[in-house]
């Protein structure tokens, strides 16, 4: 889904005039949603159901996928859209959601692509660094991420230890 995310902030910037269908984009998620879930599903039943070396297939198979094609089609995308914002002809500041797609896809490449990289080396048993350390920085990913949305959208806007609070509350309520 962050691979859309990005190419769609990348479309939407290189390409302002274009008409551009509002549903295509919840379309195209869910249909990499669906694709996710089917593939997610294949290699969970040749794991549990068949041989070793299907489920090794499958698995190598699906963590190629992520850092051959997804990965790469994301941060080209985003490096395209960060390129675009910032030599742009217009004036105008970066809007927040290009910025929340950066830095969220900035994280994502540091700290949840090792994790995949990993997995898929870990398939022709090849340990280069200790699983403690790929697990920490998927979860440094994934913490990290409320922050990123946090901080964007408070962006330019006084944020006091108050504004913080109701936040909070607002949250929890």
């Amino acid at each position: 889904l962050l691979t859309a995310i990005s190419i769609e902030g990348c479309v939407s910037i290189r390409c302002p005039s274009t008409r551009r269908s509002l549903c295509l984009s919840a379309v195209v998620c869910a249909l990499l949603l669906a694709f996710s879930m089917a593939v997610i599903a294949t290699v969970t039943s040749l794991c549990l159901y068949h041989k070793h070396e299907h489920c090794r297939m499958a698995l190598i198979s699906m963590y190629a996928l992520n850092f051959l094609i997804f990965a790469p089609l994301m941060v080209i995308s985003t490096t395209i859209l960060f390129i675009k914002i910032q030599c742009g002809s217009q004036q105008r500041q970066p809007k927040r959601l290009y910025i929340a797609i950066f830095f969220t896809v900035l994280f994502f490449v540091l700290f949840a692509l090792p994790l995949s990289i990993w997995n898929f080396l870990q398939q022709f048993n090849y340990m280069a660094v200790p699983s403690q350390v790929v697990f920490l920085l998927a979860c440094i990913n994934s913490s990290i991420n409320p922050f990123i949305y946090f901080l964007v959208g408070s962006y330019r806007r006084r944020c006091s230890l108050v504004s913080l609070q109701v936040a909070f509350r607002r949250v929890f309520e």
